[in-house]
C-alpha cells in the first residue's frame, strides 16, 4: 500500500494534491470509492487520495465520511496522513480533520496550511487573499452550496473546531523554520492540537514542513496540496524520481492523432469562454446537448436527446474530411453562458433541492460515455473533463474507479490517466469550473494530444 494517504473533500481537490505529488515523480491515485483502495495495488512510493465528496454535507456527515475514509487508508499501510481542503476554506475544515485526527487518535495534531502560492492564495496575519482580494470579496462569498463569509481564518476555524486552535502569523514564517518551530512549541504547551499557520511564497511553506518533521510529531497535514506534498518529500514519505518534461502550448503541431472529447457541463462565465475559445480552434467540432431534456422526467425525452446526440457524433466524425482534433459535447448553456433558473429545473424534473442538478450530472455523463463510445477507444485521444460534478458523473459512467495523476497543466488543471475499467490508461486532464483563464481549454487538449504522441506506442 501506499506510504501517504490523503482524504479530499471534492475530485478536483483530490487531483490538485496529486498532480503536486505527480510532478515529484511519484504515483498517485484519487479513487472515486474508499473502497477501491483495498483493491487496487499501489507500489509504497506512491500516494492514495480519496475523494469523500463531502464538502456541502452537514457537519456529522462529513465528519464520519472522513473518519471512516481514514481508518480505510490506515487499513491498508498508510503511515502518512493529509486532509486535503480547498484553497478558498468553502465547506466544513473542521468537522472533516477532527474526522481524521478521531481515526488515528488522540496523539495526532492538526497543522493546516491553507496557502497555495502557485495559485496566488496566500494568508498573512490570518487572513485569506485571493490574487490579492480579501476572500470575502471575491465570487466565494456568493458560492451556492457552500458560501464563505469570514476571511480571517483564526476566527472562522474557532467556529468549527472543537479542539483548540492556535495561529502562528507570518512574522515567524518568514524567519524560517527554527522561529516557526519556536512557535509550535509554545502553542503546544498551551494545549493546542490545532496549528494554523501563514504563508505569502512556497519558501514558506517549505519552512513550515522542514519545521513540522523538525519536531518529529504526528500529525496531519491540512492544506490544499504544497504543504502535504513538502512533508511528505522532506519526512521520506515519497522518494521524488525524475519526470518527463511537459509543455504548455496553444497551436497544433505536426503528428497530432486522434480525438479528444471534451465533456463541459460548468455553467460558469469562466467555462464559457474557456469553451468558446476551444470551438474556434482549428479541427474542432461541437455537439450541443439540451439541458432541458436531461433534466425532463419523462424519461424518454432524456433518450432521444441521447441518441440525437449520438447519431451527431456519428455524423461530425463522417462527414469530416480529416479526423477532427477536438468533439466538444457541452450543455447549451455552456455555449450560450446562461444558467436554467432553479425553479425551471424543478418543475420539468419534479424535483427540489439540490436533487436537480444531480439528475442533470449524472444523466450528462451517462451521454457522454456514449458519445465515448462513439469515438471508439482507439480513436479517442483523451477526455477534457470540466466542472467537479461533471468529472465525477463521467468518470463514473466511463467504469472508472480513479485517475491516476502524472502533472498539471497550470497549477488546479490536472493531467492524469483514467484507472481501471474499459477505457483504462486513457489520458485525462480534469478542471474545475472556476479554473483557468480564457485559452486553459486549448493548452489542456494540446497537453493531451502530446500525450498521444508520446505514448503512442501504448495507447493506439
Amino acid at each position: 500500500m501506499a506510504n501517504v494517504g490523503i482524504v479530499a473533500d471534492d475530485l478536483t481537490g483530490g487531483t490538485t494534491v496529486g498532480a503536486l505529488i505527480a510532478r515529484e515523480g511519484v504515483p498517485a491515485t484519487v479513487f472515486f470509492d474508499p473502497s477501491y483502495v483495498a483493491t487496487t495495488p499501489l507500489p509504497d512510493n506512491a500516494a492514495a487520495i480519496v475523494s469523500t465528496d463531502s464538502r456541502p454535507l452537514s457537519a456529522g456527515v462529513a465528519f464520519g465520511r472522513v473518519r471512516d475514509a481514514t481508518r480505510i487508508l490506515e487499513e491498508q499501510g498508510a503511515r502518512m496522513f493529509a486532509k486535503r481542503i480547498d484553497t478558498t476554506v468553502r465547506g466544513g475544515v473542521g468537522p472533516e480533520v477532527e474526522g481524521m485526527l478521531s481515526a488515528l487518535g488522540s496523539e495526532y495534531m492538526a497543522v493546516v496550511v491553507p496557502a497555495m502560492p502557485q495559485s496566488r492564495r496566500v494568508v498573512i496575519e490570518g487572513y485569506s487573499l485571493i490574487d490579492s482580494v480579501l476572500l470575502t470579496r471575491t465570487g466565494v462569498a456568493q458560492d451556492v452550496r457552500t458560501p464563505v463569509h469570514q476571511a480571517h481564518l483564526p476566527t472562522l476555524f474557532r467556529e468549527q473546531f472543537k479542539a483548540g486552535l492556535g495561529h502562528v502569523s507570518i512574522r515567524p514564517v518568514i524567519s524560517g523554520r527554527q522561529a516557526i518551530k519556536h512557535e509550535l512549541v509554545e502553542l503546544r504547551r498551551e494545549g493546542t492540537r490545532i496549528f494554523l499557520v501563514d504563508a505569502l511564497s512556497i519558501d514558506d511553506v517549505d519552512q513550515i514542513a522542514q519545521a513540522v518533521v523538525d519536531l518529529g510529531w504526528p500529525i496531519v497535514c491540512v492544506d490544499p496540496g504544497p504543504f502535504t506534498d513538502r512533508v511528505a518529500v522532506h519526512a521520506g514519505a515519497i522518494r521524488p524520481a525524475e519526470v518527463p518534461q511537459r509543455v504548455t502550448r496553444l497551436d497544433p503541431v505536426p503528428g497530432e492523432t486522434g480525438t479528444v472529447l471534451v465533456v463541459a457541463g460548468s455553467a460558469t462565465r469562466v467555462t464559457h469562454n474557456q469553451i468558446t475559445r476551444l470551438a474556434e480552434a482549428p479541427g474542432a467540432v461541437a455537439l450541443s446537448v439540451d439541458v432541458l431534456a436531461m433534466l425532463d422526467r419523462d424519461v424518454s425525452a432524456h433518450e432521444a436527446e441521447c441518441r440525437r446526440a449520438e447519431a451527431e457524433a456519428r455524423r461530425l466524425l463522417d462527414e469530416a474530411a480529416a479526423p477532427p482534433r477536438v468533439m466538444i459535447c457541452a450543455l447549451d448553456t455552456v455555449y450560450s453562458g446562461t444558467t436554467t433558473p432553479k425553479a425551471v429545473m424543478e418543475e420539468l424534473s419534479g424535483l427540489t433541492g439540490p436533487e436537480p442538478a444531480k439528475r442533470l450530472t449524472v444523466r450528462f455523463g451517462a451521454l457522454a460515455r456514449r458519445v465515448l463510445d462513439v469515438i471508439g477507444r482507439q480513436d479517442c485521444a483523451g477526455l477534457y473533463l470540466t466542472g467537479g460534478d461533471v468529472m465525477v458523473a463521467g468518470c463514473e459512467a466511463f467504469g472508472a474507479k480513479g485517475i491516476t495523476l502524472v502533472d498539471y497543466v497550470i497549477p488546479q488543471v490536472d493531467q492524469g490517466i483514467i484507472t481501471g475499467g474499459p477505457y483504462e490508461g486513457l489520458p485525462v486532464v480534469c478542471k474545475g469550473g472556476l479554473t483557468g483563464t480564457e485559452v486553459t481549454a486549448v493548452q489542456s487538449v494540446n497537453r493531451i494530444l502530446d500525450e498521444r504522441m508520446r505514448t503512442h506506442g501504448a495507447h493506439a
